[in-house]
Parts: C-alpha cells; structure tokens; sequence
C-alpha cells in the first residue's frame, strides 16, 4: 500500500475534523437557545482498552493498551411530526493505535497506527419509534495489515416504551431496544484471511437493554447479539458453522454535571465486553494468520473512554 496518499488523505480528514469540532465548540454571542435540534451536532469519543477485539470476532491485538478514537458528525437533515419523523445523515473517522503494535510488514510508517475507517450513514426514524440505517464504511491499514476493505450494513431498530408504561413505579427509565442488521461485504473480505474466498455477509439479531437513572442520570446498558455468517464469510477450509459470534457485556455511563451546557454534554463510561466464538473459521485465522496468535474462545474487552456530546 503507498503510505503517503493515505498520510495526506488522513491528514485532511483529522484537520477538517479538527476545524468544524472547533468551530462549533466556540460561544456564539447573544445565542438564544434554539427550540428545534441544531443542523450539526457531533460526538468524539477518546477511550483505552485491553484488546483490539472486532464485533466479527477478529481479535487483532490482545496486548499494551489499544485506543480507538472516533468522531463522528451528525446532519439533522429533516424534522416532522409525520409516518416520517426524522432523518439523519452522519461522517465520521474511527482509528485503531496500538502501543504494542506487532508490524506484519516491518515497516517505518506509523508503527502503531493499525487502522482507520472511513464511516457514512443515512438513519430514518418513523411510526416514532422504528429506525432504518443504511451505512457505508471504507477501512485502510496505514500498515498494510490487511487489504483496503468496504462494506454496508443495514440495519432495522425499535426504540421500545412500553416497559415503562407496564412498571409505573420503577425509579428510572427502562427499554430494550431490539433490532436487526444484515452486513454485506462489498470489496475484500473483513473477517476471514482466505484469499480464495469471495465476498459475503453475515445476519445479526441482537438489543440493547437500557436503564437510566432518575436524578443522576446514570445510565446501564447490557449490549447483546447473536451472528449468522454467510457462505465464505469465515474461512471455508476450516468452518462452515451457522453460528459466528455471541456478543454480551456491560456499559455504564456517567454525565460530567459539572462542565457547563455550553461546552457540550460530556461524560465517562466503562465497558465490560465478552464475546463467545462459535465459529471454527475465525478461531482458526486467530490463530494462525493473526500477529497475537490467540487461541480463546471467550475473549474479554475492558474499556474506559470519555465522550463529548456536541
């Protein structure tokens, strides 16, 4: 892979990302407060982890500490009280820096800068509480640890309120938020290091089961789900189970009450991941083609991250 195009593409992505981040952090004098949602509004997350551990099962690194920074931006591009009621347009960049980075090809550029992914999306939320996403990734390795790679996810959720309804008195907020999610490879593969193998997909039902406190809004989710890989989607020689991957963990967040409204909602979290590998193929590419040579089943991801909402 030529380095130095995707330094500059990088490059101008981080600094256009940089400029419009703060240009809308900047107090705007004599700004009244607006009654409807802004046209911009974003999110940049900064965390560390333990493991470099893929929702596909793909664990790319499992020592040092891994960070994977993300900042994406929000377009409320429609608003209505209709069938449809809202939709939104999202870009942003997530990166994957490791500390202990095993270099598959020794090379000079960016030892530790594994990964960087190019994100998009297109949400449209109607009956109230139904969304649908399409989205669309592009992800590089400024190493070349694997092929450039695209893909696009769609993706069927339900923002459920009848919990509450049912449990008048519970001190809090509760929802399971089921949804959906079909993931179609488009060029190159992205969990199975096969080079015979074509493109594929994988099906994915899952929740996420949500509480927030009253008062201090504390706020607890339990994120699960279940894959079904596609022909091909994991090494062939090795697998052909229906079953991929078995997703569950843990997330609490935490509000920063103490920052002022004005310098966007800030917050802390803390992550308890595990994941169950059904998938005799991944296991195997785990193992053998992967630089951390792992051999678990029952991998275990500890996150802490700090998130601006803005």
């Amino acid at each position: 892979m030529n380095s130095v195009p995707l330094t500059r593409t990088a490059l101008v992505w981080l600094a256009t990302s940089v400029l419009v981040l703060a240009l809308m952090l900047t107090p705007q004098t004599g700004a009244t407060e607006e009654k409807e949602p802004p046209f911009v509004s974003g999110l940049l997350d900064l965390n560390l982890s333990n493991y470099y551990l893929t929702p596909r099962g793909v664990i790319v690194e499992n020592s040092g500490v891994i960070t994977q920074p993300i900042l994406l931006l929000f377009f409320n591009l429609y608003q209505g009280e209709g069938v449809l009621s809202n939709v939104t347009g999202t870009v942003g960049i997530w990166n994957s820096i490791h500390s202990k980075q095993r270099d598959p090809n020794n090379s000079q550029f960016a030892p530790n800068w594994n990964e960087m992914d190019l994100l998009s999306s297109l949400s449209a939320t109607f009956l109230k509480d139904w969304t649908f996403t399409f989205a669309y990734e592009y992800w590089v390795s400024p190493i070349s640890a694997f092929p450039a790679a695209s893909h696009i996810e769609l993706k069927f959720g339900y923002s459920d309120h009848f919990l509450k309804g049912l449990m008048p008195r519970l001190p809090g907020d509760l929802s399971i938020n089921p949804y959906f999610n079909i993931f179609v490879e488009l060029k190159n593969k992205t969990a199975n290091s096969n080079p015979n193998d074509d493109e594929s997909h994988y099906f994915e039902i899952g929740a996420v089961p949500k509480y927030v406190f009253d008062g201090y809004p504390l706020t607890i989710e339990l994120p699960t789900y279940l894959t079904f890989p596609g022909p091909h989607f994991y090494d062939t020689i090795r697998s052909n189970e229906t079953l991929g991957v078995f997703g569950t963990g843990v997330k609490v967040t935490a509000p920063l009450t103490f920052i002022r409204p004005r310098y966007g909602k800030w917050s802390v979290h803390t992550d308890l991941i595990y994941k169950h590998l059904f998938n005799d193929g991944v296991v195997a590419d785990n193992i053998l083609f992967l630089p951390p040579h792992a051999r678990t089943r029952n991998p275990v991801q500890v996150v802490g991250g700090l998130t601006l909402y803005f």
